[in-house]
């Protein structure tokens, strides 16, 4: 049985400063499972949020999670918990997490207890203060990494050891 994972990373930081970008760059070379979210225009009639499968995947209806300003909680407990509960790879995906699943226990619950489990996570934290966010980043297994324009770079060299 391989040893338990003894440290999870998450990054953080400001909309648009390559968090997810940075994230593709750790996973090279890795079999990841979880979840991403994605934003999208054009494939609902308003804005929308989809959770897709770490790899692959298109938007639609099956997997809308919420139109943007209009979050449906229920959704992130079924589509998200089973994404979670998928367990084919190597690193656990979570690209993102926000204050928009808060009110998700079965998610929340979801989340936490995989940082307690063997699997490597990595994922991204929205910058928001909410007691879900709170508890992810307090996790005593948990490491939490901001990236800025500045140290973005830096940080695909130094985090990709992590992995």
């Amino acid at each position: 049985m391989a040893a338990p994972c003894t440290e999870h990373l998450f990054l953080t930081g400001e909309k648009g400063v390559g968090k997810s970008t940075l994230v593709r760059h750790l996973l090279a070379g890795h079999t990841p499972c979880g979840f991403r979210t994605v934003r999208v225009t054009g494939v609902m009639d308003r804005p929308s949020v989809h959770l897709l499968p770490a790899v692959g995947g298109e938007a639609t209806a099956d997997n809308l999670l919420f139109y943007c300003g209009e979050c449906d909680a229920a959704r992130f407990d079924t589509l998200g918990a089973a994404a979670l509960a998928q367990r084919y790879g190597d690193v656990l995906l979570m690209d993102e997490l926000g204050p928009a699943e808060s009110q998700a226990a079965v998610f929340c619950g979801a989340v936490l207890a995989a940082l307690d489990g063997d699997m490597p996570v990595l994922g991204v934290l929205q910058k928001a203060d909410t007691a879900f966010l709170q508890a992810v980043a307090a996790h005593p297994r948990v490491r939490v990494v901001t990236v800025t324009e500045e140290n973005r770079d830096r940080l695909r060299q130094e985090l990709q050891l992590h992995l």
